[in-house]
């Protein structure tokens, strides 16, 4: 081996650990970075030199910068990330749902309508009276305006998820955009390197960040690209071309459907899973969750709006006339119940008109009929009263939301677990790292020593020339 040779050994030497202590500074300094894998410098021999049967090792090299990474964990994190966003996403609508039926004040739902009973009961007693009568009315508009509120509420909820709806749709394109985009950047970087390593860790934690949306699976593609397919097997990212989802006025609501942009027109809702990603479980919420309690909203309005007419325009009022309808739906014909129940404007303009007597006599006995709907079986087909269906309604919120948080305490704690494994393989330990720095140091002080000792060997044959 040349003097000359051993310079170049000494060159490469001092390079490589040179950049295997910059890999390591790298690693030190991103130990809080999320998403973050640690990166290893593989110094691999290089040359050689052969005399007869003996042979040497002339250099050494960085052969690549490895990234610590386990795939299996990372698919893991991924399918986590998609139960995680589902469960979130469900507990939030939940807990909105639970605020507007709040009875823990007092002065809600629950306690307006046993006062309404509570009114016609006292109607009974004195159906002539007029603060009996004005206090009927005042009662069954306090009645009417808290189904309206409710309704509203439910419904502008509905409006608030459709509005979600289209921003994470939006968002999903844009993830789907960039994933795209780094597909192309790290086809372009040479493989094994700290750039490449940085560009993939971005596109794992966009990954993550759009599996927590949508439900979808991932395979690796050419090049070192990753290719996203959503649950009808419809491609979101195909190398380095993105595809959009977009959202259309449905048909049979007033809310959208979710489409695949290239078959407009064509939804993808069902395609959607509750239980997966944010998406899924905001479309189940907005036409499955919130529309069941509506329901029973409108079941509870309809019902006492149809009960009490059927037995006051039987009835007769301070004038004698036979009463008419005692609760009303405006627009008429509205479904919604809840929504739209209103006390007859005609009755609230004259209390007279309130039909509480089963005979002209005013005898008050329809006020008690009434009255007496309190405890009848009139809900779930003549299962349940009023207030135990209302009750039953309360109660399956309250679990429903039980569960909910249990699961996303649940799904957390999984994903706390992965989050683990993944740091034990990509993690960075800051005591692993200096001890490599150390090492590195100490090879680099070697490679100069070795240059000092050429360089004397140099001077020593330039010396003897002279």
């Amino acid at each position: 081996m040349s003097i000359s040779s051993l310079l170049n050994v000494s060159k490469d030497a001092m390079l490589s650990y040179q950049l295997a202590m910059d890999v390591t500074g790298g690693n030190i300094s991103n130990v809080n970075t999320a998403g973050y894998s640690r990166q290893r410098a593989v110094l691999t021999s290089t040359g050689s030199v052969s005399a007869k049967t003996a042979s040497a090792q002339l250099s050494v090299k960085i052969e690549t910068v490895e990234r610590m990474f386990d795939s299996y964990t990372e698919m893991q994190i991924a399918e986590q990330s998609q139960k995680v966003g589902a469960g979130e996403t469900k507990n939030e609508m939940l807990q909105r749902l639970e605020t507007v039926f709040d009875e823990t004040n007092g002065a809600k739902l629950n306690d307006v309508i046993s006062r309404f009973w509570s009114a016609w009961d006292d109607l009974a007693k004195r159906p002539s009276g007029q603060v009996e009568r004005n206090a009927l009315i005042s009662v069954a508009r306090e009645l009417t305006s808290m189904f309206n509120s409710y309704g509203d509420q439910l419904y502008t909820i509905q409006q608030n998820i459709n509005d979600n709806v289209k921003s994470t749709v939006a968002q999903i394109n844009g993830y789907a955009t960039d994933i795209a985009s780094l597909n192309r950047q790290i086809g372009q970087t040479a493989s094994g390197t700290g750039e490449t390593n940085r560009l993939l860790d971005e596109r794992n934690a966009l990954l993550k960040k759009l599996c927590g949306l949508v439900n979808c699976q991932y395979i690796d593609g050419t090049n070192n690209s990753l290719n996203i397919y959503l649950a009808n097997g419809m491609p979101l990212v195909e190398g380095e071309t993105s595809h959009e989802l977009g959202v259309i006025k449905s048909s049979e609501s007033d809310f959208h459907d979710v489409i695949y942009k290239e078959r407009a027109g064509e939804s993808i809702n069902q395609y959607l899973a509750a239980t997966k990603g944010k998406l899924g479980a905001l479309i189940d919420a907005r036409d499955r969750l919130i529309p069941a309690y509506m329901d029973k909203l409108d079941d509870m309005a309809g019902t006492i709006m149809n009960r009490v007419n059927d037995i006051h325009t039987q009835g007769f009022d301070a004038q004698r006339n036979l009463g008419g309808k005692f609760f009303v739906v405006e627009p008429e014909g509205s479904v919604s119940y809840a929504r739209k129940l209103a006390v007859n404007q005609a009755i609230v303009n004259d209390s007279g008109k309130i039909a509480a007597s089963a005979t002209v006599s005013g005898d008050g006995e329809q006020a008690a009929a009434i009255a007496a709907l309190k405890d009848e079986l009139m809900m779930n087909g003549g299962q349940a009263t009023l207030n135990s269906f209302y009750a039953s309604l309360i109660g399956q919120l309250g679990r429903e939301v039980a569960d909910a948080g249990r699961n996303v305490e649940y799904q957390a704690n999984v994903m706390t677990q992965l989050a683990n494994q993944r740091e034990a393989v990509s993690g960075v330990s800051i005591d692993e790292e200096m001890m490599n720095l150390i090492k590195y140091q100490m090879g680099y002080n070697a490679a100069g020593k070795l240059c000092q000792v050429v360089d004397e060997l140099m001077d020593t044959l330039i010396s003897l020339v002279k």
